[in-house]
């Protein structure tokens, strides 16, 4: 193998077009502005050949959990040990915390060898979505609604996600339901990779869930929308029939004293992105 003198350093805005150049690589879906919220809400690492990145890492950090993501290395610079180096770079930063991540296939082998474990099976959904009436009890919200909206997100996750919540407020359209008066769920809908994402979805039930992804659809019929939905939710049938089949997985893990969320009213069903669970 051809010695190659390969650096590491924080990531900064400079390399945002590089890191671009990689998802597409990759096939992944994102375009600038979606690799510009992972820059809004966390911190990450970069490997530079000839100050070109070749590799790179993300980290978001939620009160005492750390979500990693966006790990991706050029191809033509793999089996040097690169991603694990990043990881490990991420890891560090983030060794007070719980680290979490929603691994592909391929990453899996790594995740697993640096004490990642499986929580569980994460189902993506996507397509172009078919009519849905907008339901009733399901309202769009307002500016007043932001902080509540932020006591439901933490009470789903148990964690305090205000930077990413106050990231999508700027951008997506929020859904609320209501149950004697306070907000009991809500589901934001946001422009994102090859169309439009449908999370995160956070609810006392089902059919609370399902009203409320049907009022963001109801407005959105023939877009191209994606869903990353939790297992349990007993929404992957519904979105089959609307035009959102299942495309594929991805593994949620963890590493360290966390796992699952135990028994909440409140639960997400669905999430912002892989990227951030």
């Amino acid at each position: 193998m051809q010695t190659i003198s390969i650096k590491f350093a924080e990531r900064s805005a400079e390399h945002l077009d590089d890191m671009l150049k990689l998802t597409l690589q990759a096939k992944w879906p994102h375009r600038r502005e979606d690799l510009g919220m992972c820059f809004s809400v966390g911190c990450g690492y970069v490997a530079l050949v000839d100050d070109h990145v070749v590799g790179t890492v993300c980290i978001a950090f939620f009160g005492e959990v750390a979500i990693i993501n966006l790990l991706i290395v050029d191809e033509k610079m793999r089996g040097r040990g690169i991603g694990e180096h990043l990881m490990k770079l991420g890891l560090e930063k983030a060794r007070e915390c719980e680290c979490r991540l929603v691994a592909t296939a391929d990453g899996l082998p790594l995740y697993r060898k640096l004490g990642f474990r499986k929580i569980e099976t994460v189902t993506v959904h996507q397509g172009a979505v078919a009519p849905v009436k907008a339901p009733r009890g399901v309202e769009w919200a307002t500016r007043e609604d932001f902080e509540h909206i932020l006591d439901i997100d933490r009470g789903a996750y148990g964690m305090d996600r205000k930077a990413l919540i106050g990231t999508l407020w700027e951008t997506a359209r929020f859904a609320i339901v209501r149950n004697s008066g306070r907000i009991a769920g809500y589901a934001a809908g946001f422009r994102y990779g090859r169309g439009e994402i449908a999370g995160p979805v956070i609810a006392c039930s089902p059919d609370d869930a399902q009203r409320l992804l049907s009022l963001i659809f109801s407005e959105r019929t023939g877009a191209f929308f994606r869903v990353d939905l939790r297992p349990e939710s007993g929404l992957a049938v519904w979105l089959n029939s609307i035009g959102l089949p299942e495309v594929g997985t991805g593994t949620s893990m963890c590493r360290g004293d966390g796992g699952p969320n135990g028994p909440r009213q409140l639960r997400s069903y669905g999430l912002a992105t892989m990227q951030f669970m």
